[in-house]
C-alpha cells in the first residue's frame, strides 16, 4: 500500500493583513494548507504546537520581529528543522549584516515586492521532494 501523501502546512506570518491574505491565498490556490499569525510572539507559541512544514517570516514586524522569531524557531529542538523563508520591503544592504548567518543556516530571503511565483518557487524549493517525508507534525 503507498504510503499516504499528505498536504503541506505553512504558517505565514505578517503584519500586513493584505499581504498576508494575498498569500495565504496564492499558496492555497497552489494546494498548501496555510495559516497566519500577526505578531510574533503568537506565531512562535503556533509554531511550537503545530509544527508546520514552511515557515514564512516577515522581518520587520513590531514587538518580535522575524529575526527574533527566526532564532527563537533555531534555537528550540522542536523547531530547529522547520524550513524559513524570510520576507522584507528591507533592502539587500540592509540585510548584508544578516548574510553570513543566514546562508549558514539556508534561510532564503525573499525581497518585497515580488512577483506569487517567486513566492511559490521559494516554498516548493523547502520542501521535500518526497511528501512522504512531511511527519514530523504532532
Amino acid at each position: 500500500m503507498p504510503a499516504m501523501m499528505t498536504v503541506p502546512h505553512i504558517v505565514v506570518v505578517d503584519d500586513d493583513e493584505m499581504l498576508a491574505e494575498l498569500m495565504q491565498e496564492c499558496l492555497t490556490d497552489n494546494g498548501y494548507a496555510v495559516a497566519h499569525c500577526t505578531r510574533g510572539d503568537e506565531a512562535f507559541a503556533f509554531i511550537r504546537a503545530h509544527r508546520p512544514d514552511v515557515v514564512i517570516l516577515d522581518v520587520r514586524m513590531a514587538g518580535l520581529g522575524g529575526l527574533g522569531v527566526l532564532y527563537l524557531l533555531a534555537t528550540d529542538p522542536r523547531t530547529a528543522r522547520i524550513p524559513v523563508l524570510l520576507c522584507t520591503a528591507a533592502s539587500p544592504r540592509e540585510m548584508q549584516a544578516w548574510d553570513e548567518v543566514l546562508d549558514q543556516k539556508g534561510v532564503p530571503v525573499l525581497y518585497k515586492p515580488f512577483a506569487l511565483t517567486e513566492l511559490t518557487a521559494a516554498v516548493r524549493a523547502l520542501l521535500p521532494h518526497d511528501r512522504t517525508l512531511l511527519a514530523h507534525r504532532p
